[in-house]
């Protein structure tokens, strides 16, 4: 479950900080590879410093998210850039006199649970978390993604707000924002319908038994009392992402 933002303010600019651009692709979704690109512009240090989580959203446990990265490599206009890791989670990057930083990395994805990702040939998830390196100096500003579909049937559905103009392009305030927004990419159902006059989405991966329209009509019970409690509902839009398959459990 993951609540639309609002659309993002374009403050960059006027403060001077650096457009974060990441592009998640799935080439070949069959060998359970997401192929991630930042691009950066305009980075004004001389260093840059990359950390992948080691915990997510509602999981309060140590995640060691950082064995799945392979294929590190960073460069600016082609050319390479010297890096090193300095621990389990962080990397470093040497950009002194370049303002233009790109970054490519995979993450393996083969473990589908809430807080993890997962690639077939059916679909792909991710847990932002698990997938996108966090910037600590710049992680309270925007932050773009753009999702390349290994195939043009496929759909992406997310709570972030899309870009005005551009194909599966989306975007979170900031890194929090980022992290707490799941992508849920491929041929799943999906479902629109309102309540409290906000529009929700259902989309289901997988088969199973269950009976959507009962399922959409206690969901929106469950909104109508949650709204009572709190006084109304924090949000202009929310998604629920549904995972249907054999042995699974809720979370």
């Amino acid at each position: 479950m993951n609540e639309t933002i609002a659309p993002c303010t374009d403050t960059r600019l006027q403060k001077k900080l650096p457009t974060i651009h990441y592009q998640v692709a799935m080439p070949q979704p069959e060998n359970h590879l997401f192929e991630v690109t930042l691009h950066l512009v305009g980075y004004p240090f001389s260093i840059l410093d990359l950390k992948l989580p080691v915990w997510t959203p509602g999981s309060y446990l140590v995640r060691e998210y950082a064995k799945h990265l392979q294929g590190f490599t960073a460069f600016s206009n082609n050319k390479p850039l010297n890096w090193r890791k300095i621990s389990k989670n962080h990397w470093q990057v040497e950009t002194t006199d370049v303002s233009e930083v790109t970054i490519k990395y995979r993450i393996f994805a083969n473990e589908l649970t809430v807080r993890t990702n997962h690639l077939d040939s059916t679909h792909g998830y991710f847990n932002g978390a698990a997938l996108f390196f966090r910037l600590p100096k710049f992680d309270k500003q925007p932050i773009f993604v753009t999702i390349v579909t290994p195939r043009s049937e496929w759909r992406v559905t997310t709570a972030l707000p899309p870009v005005p103009g551009q194909a599966n392009t989306f975007c979170a305030l900031d890194f929090d924002t980022l992290v707490d927004s799941p992508f849920e990419i491929g041929s799943h159902q999906l479902y629109h319908f309102q309540v409290l006059d906000k529009p929700h989405e259902l989309a289901i991966w997988g088969r199973g038994n269950c009976q959507v329209q009962q399922m959409i009509a206690d969901i929106s019970k469950i909104i109508e009392v949650e709204a009572q409690m709190f006084g109304g509902l924090p949000y202009e839009r929310y998604v629920f992402l549904v995972h249907l398959f054999a042995q699974a459990y809720g979370g």
